[in-house]
């Protein structure tokens, strides 16, 4: 975990590194969403602080400024960013820019945001690395202080739904189909954790029935990609040379900014 201490901003990596920025990015303003009397607050997690602009962050740390930046795309609501420790080339994940616990929030509130970003991401991504499967811990309020990463985010990676289902339902877990990315918005899903996943089309949703291992979901991917235990974990092995890879090829991607909805 890193201690936060500075309150300098991301302007400066920006004027140094100005050639290595998409040019559609800008700092985005780090708010909380307010669900009820309950308020997500964001502070002091080191992804809402890299989100943020903070100097002082895990990935900054770890890349000391090569590259300088992990994002790649980003709309009024959403960045699109590489996972810091990635699976393999191609691992992206999709995060909110204000602090949700979950994609089934993000969707209530932004589901055209949502629809567009996510359909521009499948046609790069498919000509990049193949088809992409998406997939989310989905977490809640209650879950702030575990050692789950609570901050709503989407996987991205170059495997297929099959071999994921055949793992999540091994381990016991019972997954109901949805008839589109929508039906994730309703309250069941907002209100407990869960596990989403979804390539082009398909869309499965399995409740968390009972305690799963911690990054529970990264594991069943490396088993897919035939990584062993505990190379999955995100801080055991980060394979840095496959994130810089990952930002090199998708330097040339192109969005039309999704409108705020």
């Amino acid at each position: 975990m890193v201690v936060l201490r500075s309150a300098r901003r991301l302007g400066f990596v920006l004027r140094r590194h100005k050639q290595d920025i998409p040019p559609n990015w800008f700092p985005p303003q780090l708010e909380v969403v307010t669900s009820g009397d309950k308020v997500a607050r964001c502070a002091g997690a080191d992804l809402c602080q890299e989100l943020a602009g903070d100097m002082d962050t895990s990935y900054l740390h770890t890349y000391q400024g090569n590259p300088p930046s992990r994002l790649i795309a980003r709309s009024h609501n959403l960045s699109l960013i590489a996972d810091l420790s990635p699976l393999t080339v191609g691992h992206l994940l999709l995060v909110s820019n204000r602090h949700y616990y979950s994609f089934s929030q993000i969707i209530r509130d932004h589901e055209h945001e949502v629809a567009r970003f996510r359909a521009a991401i499948y046609t790069n991504y498919s000509a990049t690395f193949g088809p992409p499967l998406i997939f989310e811990h989905g977490s809640t309020a209650e879950m702030d202080g575990s050692a789950c990463i609570t901050h709503a985010h989407w996987h991205f990676l170059p495997i297929d739904a099959d071999s994921v289902d055949r793992i999540m339902t091994r381990d016991g877990l019972h997954g109901v189909h949805l008839s589109d990315m929508t039906r994730l918005a309703d309250s069941a899903f907002s209100s407990a954790p869960y596990y989403y996943r979804s390539d082009d089309s398909d869309h499965m949703v399995y409740k968390a029935v009972h305690a799963m291992p911690r990054q529970y979901l990264r594991s069943v991917a490396a088993e897919v990609l035939g990584i062993p235990a505990p190379e999955w974990d995100w801080a055991v092995v980060v394979r840095k040379d496959a994130h810089r890879e990952t930002m090199a090829r998708t330097r040339s991607w192109r969005f039309e900014n999704p409108a705020p909805t």
